[in-house]
């Protein structure tokens, strides 16, 4: 079983630098030890990740207040942590059925802390033996059989009679590769030609 998350080494040690100092330093690392685990994973590292204050007061995973969560916030984003992503001009609010509301602010890693976990997720990959999602091979398609010449027949002649007969017009037909049924009234025309001798 796999034991708590932790950040790797290289940015753990820049982290701690960053923060020495700081009156809410344990709740800064708490909350970026929290944000990691979930977000800098290679599929999600370059998404926006939306910091709820209140959905995460209490988390048992942090243990932390509202207040503490807003400080802890404003500490990543001033040590370099985080960047922070204003929603655009015009766009601050959005309309919920309360009525006008604030739309998240939304965080980044900052480039730095980018690029670290990127290196730390490369070396993960390698550890596990996994091969770098830009390096994998894409399997060849296997190349189709061909009967062998002397087991196909040579093609039997038709007579006019038996020509004619498998061109008719009527039932369905093989046209283009897509099987096509005559209409109700293609057909009637069909059987009226046929008894009138055209």
């Amino acid at each position: 079983m796999a034991g708590p998350y932790r950040l790797p080494a290289g940015i753990k040690d820049r982290l701690s630098a960053a923060l020495e100092g700081r009156k809410n330093r344990d709740a800064a690392f708490a909350l970026a030890v929290f944000l990691a685990r979930f977000w800098s994973s290679p599929r999600r590292l370059l998404c926006a990740i939306p910091v709820d204050r209140r959905a995460l007061a209490g988390h048992e995973a942090l243990g932390l207040t509202e207040a503490r969560i807003r400080g802890a916030l404003a500490v990543l984003v001033e040590v370099g942590f985080l960047a922070r992503y204003e929603p655009e001009a015009g766009k601050k609010y959005q309309c919920t059925a309360g009525g006008l509301q604030r739309r998240a602010i939304l965080h980044r890693f900052a480039e730095e802390y980018a690029v670290a976990f990127t290196a730390a997720n490369a070396r993960a990959q390698a550890a596990r033996g996994a091969p770098a999602p830009s390096r994998r091979s894409v399997p060849s398609r296997p190349q189709p059989q061909r009967a062998p010449a002397a087991n196909v027949a040579a093609p039997r002649a038709m007579s006019a009679p038996q020509v004619a007969q498998k061109q008719a017009i009527g039932g369905s037909r093989v046209i283009m590769g897509e099987e096509r049924r005559a209409s109700p009234l293609e057909a009637a025309i069909e059987r009226l030609r046929r008894g009138i001798g055209l």
